[in-house]
């Protein structure tokens, strides 16, 4: 017989299952949290008002405060839903794209310029295909599928970037792999078994055979392998003296049209254990097969397929950490700390703060279809985010119960989009989506040439070699005369002399390399018109001397031969234009709107605007050194999740003395014009509140502006003080 307490518990249960039953998920996570505050003897936080609120999801949505215009039509609304509506609209803004860019360029390391600049080629197409994939709203298991399977060349591609960011690197790529993917930290037993963890190094060993057979260190010629072996066996003849000498340096340059351009997967390329591997459950150098660290064991055949294997390990629904990770990882965005932290080294000791929820949370992803967008819609609905934030600091270790979400410093990108937001009327500017047509052209002309130079047989790349070098011979003397030259006014510091002899030795070498279009690229070129028009080859375009200007450039492109197919996509210029004049439009919309008299002002304050103060996600990933997101606390992505919301003192000068304060009251941004409309001084109170904290002055703000002002302080001292608060830089 069952005891009144069991009964009441079976009872309490089925009411709870019931109510999660029928509840929209939103409903059913505030059901589950609302359990363990009274296990726990909590009380929810109070319910944030309108102005808290929607300043709270401009920022942890699209990533920059509201604009006074899109506060007061928040606040001003009367429908009951307003704030489920806002959420929606925010999740389908370009903002929102934005935004998780960033959530994503930190845990993938995503940069412009990766690898000192050997990624070029692949890192920008990368990390325009990440932010495609974010507006498409792929699911998130997609995602990663597509990442960790991805070959090819990157005019194909580009999602090649996710294994050409750690190039040369498998073993450090498997270890970045468990961590952002399974929350996971492995890289220590790399070395030797995991001091604090389960793993062994066999075991590191063997989740990375699944992608060590990916080259990423390919030159980009497929034969040219074949050719360097022609050279060596050349080289043991006299009379192939001269004509090999040289010829290293015309392979090199070779490689440099489409070096770092491919990723493809070698079965002969095994992966074997360290020299020094000390365990007794293998010998030093044994090959190693590729087994899963946790889960269901996957197979790997036919030979070739161990990423689409691992892929799909990855991504199940079932492996016991995919889902888990990234529910927690989102969880954390949205409430400012995890179920689980730290988020990335989980054991299987790791307990979550709230075990009902985190599987909840897990089943919810699922249902979701792996949709992140639903996911976090329906975390942004809960009772419990809107609710006030809990003010008290959680120290390492503490358990939260998210009576309400954390108080917490705006990110780096966060508060440079503020400011963007302060200077610019309209912040989210009309722009074009994906790689420009600068970019553009370099990817086109590159996936020529190595189209091209794939259908090149060994013996004809080193036929062509041959004749090459010869160029590189005729030049030797005159070359190693002008580098001397240039090793010497490198010491003496001789900029002038050192920028001349850089321009008369590239003018020299670029003679020198028109023996290799001459001889190698331009029969290839003619070869793939043939293959693709079944007409024979025109003549090759002739080539001009490039201009100082020009030799200054890293490199130059040669047009050879036009090759049907392999020209810029013209809806790239069209779609840039067309974005153009989308501002354009804009602009006047804003004059008609905003009053303003003097149109041709305005319209050139506008467009200078629009050019030095894009949003973040719209600069360099990550900015130079230097730069407002650098300071403020921005990730170099080069570790991941590096980025730094502590309070510093290089942020604290940037706002006290640079320009941004200037910056943001020159005329016609969006602060100065909201000052402008307001005519009496309560008005620009009550304006520069609005505009920079979304509510409405205190009575004792009032008072104490009232005091301030009588003893000669004007508006903008009152603006300086307030974005020196901590009102300004938290998110609330």
């Amino acid at each position: 017989m069952k005891s009144p307490a069991r009964t009441l518990l079976c009872l309490t249960l089925f009411a709870v299952a019931a109510s999660l039953h029928a509840a929209t998920p939103s409903q059913q996570i505030d059901t589950l949290l609302a359990k363990d505050w009274q296990q726990h003897k909590l009380t929810a936080n109070p319910p944030a008002t309108d102005e808290t609120l929607v300043r709270r999801l401009y920022l942890d949505i699209i990533g920059r405060i509201p604009t006074l215009q899109e506060t007061q039509s928040f606040l001003t609304r009367t429908d009951k839903d307003k704030r489920a509506r806002l959420i929606d609209q925010l999740l389908a803004s370009e903002g929102y794209n934005q935004r998780m860019f960033h959530f994503w360029a930190d845990l993938l390391r995503v940069q412009t310029r990766s690898n000192g600049g050997q990624g070029d080629m692949t890192s920008k197409p990368y990390l325009e295909h990440i932010k495609q994939r974010i507006r498409e709203n792929m699911p998130y298991d997609a995602f990663v599928k597509e990442l960790l399977t991805a070959q090819g060349k990157v005019w194909n591609n580009p999602a090649i970037g996710y294994y050409m960011r750690d190039i040369g690197m498998p073993l450090d790529n498997l270890a970045n792999t468990t961590r952002v993917f399974l929350g996971t930290r492995i890289e220590c037993a790399q070395c030797h078994n995991h001091p604090f963890d389960k793993w062994t190094q066999m075991q590191f060993y063997q989740m990375a055979a699944f992608t060590y057979p990916l080259e990423t260190n390919f030159t980009g010629i497929s034969q040219q392998k074949g050719a360097i072996d022609l050279m060596v066996q050349a080289r043991k003849k006299p009379e192939m003296e001269a004509a090999t000498r040289n010829m290293g340096r015309v392979f090199e340059n070779l490689g440099d049209f489409v070096r770092y351009s491919k990723v493809q997967a070698l079965p002969t390329r095994l992966l074997k254990l360290p020299h020094d591997y000390q365990y007794n459950d293998a010998k030093p150098k044994d090959v190693i097969s590729p087994v899963t660290m946790l889960g269901k064991s996957v197979k790997c055949e036919p030979a070739g397929e161990t990423t689409k294997a691992f892929a799909e390990w990855m991504t199940s629904p079932e492996n016991p950490r995919f889902t888990l990770v990234i529910a927690n990882r989102l969880w954390k965005k949205v409430f400012g700390a995890g179920l689980i932290e730290p988020v990335d080294e989980i054991l299987d000791s790791t307990v979550p703060s709230n075990p009902a929820l985190m599987k909840h949370l897990e089943q919810l992803m699922r249902d979701c279809h792996y949709d992140v967008k639903a996911f976090q819609r329906a975390l942004f609905n809960t009772q419990a985010y809107q609710n006030e934030a809990t003010r008290t600091e959680l120290y390492a270790g503490e358990v939260c119960h998210f009576t309400g979400p954390l108080l917490r410093r705006m990110s780096a990108e966060q508060i440079y989009d503020s400011f963007v937001t302060l200077i610019q009327p309209t912040p989210d500017l009309p722009r074009r989506q994906g790689i420009d047509s600068e970019m553009a052209q370099k990817i086109v002309y590159r996936g020529k040439l190595s189209d091209a130079l794939d259908l090149l047989t060994s013996q004809e790349i080193f036929d062509g070699a041959a004749k090459a070098s010869e160029g590189y011979e005729r030049i030797a003397a005159r070359s190693k005369v002008l580098r001397d030259q240039y090793t010497a006014a490198q010491k003496a510091k001789d900029k002038p002399l050192i920028e001349k002899l850089n321009l008369e030795i590239r003018s020299l070498e670029f003679v020198a390399r028109t023996g290799i279009h001459d001889y190698v690229v331009v029969p290839a070129v003619a070869r793939l018109y043939t293959q693709k028009t079944g007409k024979p080859a025109p003549p090759p375009i002739p080539v001009k001397q490039p201009t100082l200007e020009e030799l200054k450039k890293a490199g130059q492109n040669r047009a050879y031969i036009d090759v049907p197919g392999y020209d810029i996509d013209q809806a790239i210029p069209h779609e840039e234009k067309a974005a153009e004049q989308a501002r354009e439009s804009l602009y006047r919309t804003e004059i008609k709107r905003l009053h303003i008299t003097d149109a041709d002002a305005y319209l050139t304050s506008r467009r200078a605007q629009a050019r030095d103060w894009p949003r973040a996600a719209d600069l360099e990933s990550p900015a130079p050194r230097g730069h407002y997101l650098r300071e403020f606390g921005q990730s170099d992505r080069d570790l991941i999740d590096n980025a730094n919301s502590d309070a510093s003192m290089p942020q604290a000068l940037v706002l006290m003395n640079s320009e941004l304060f200037e910056s943001i009251l020159k005329p016609h941004t969006q602060l100065r014009l909201n000052l402008a409309a307001a005519k009496y001084p309560d008005d620009q109170l009550t304006t520069v509140y609005q505009t920079l904290l979304s509510r409405a002055p205190t009575p004792a703000e009032k008072a104490a502006w009232t005091q301030a002002s009588q003893s000669g302080l004007n508006i903008e001292d009152l603006i300086f003080a307030l974005i020196n608060t901590q009102q300004f830089i938290f998110v609330k």
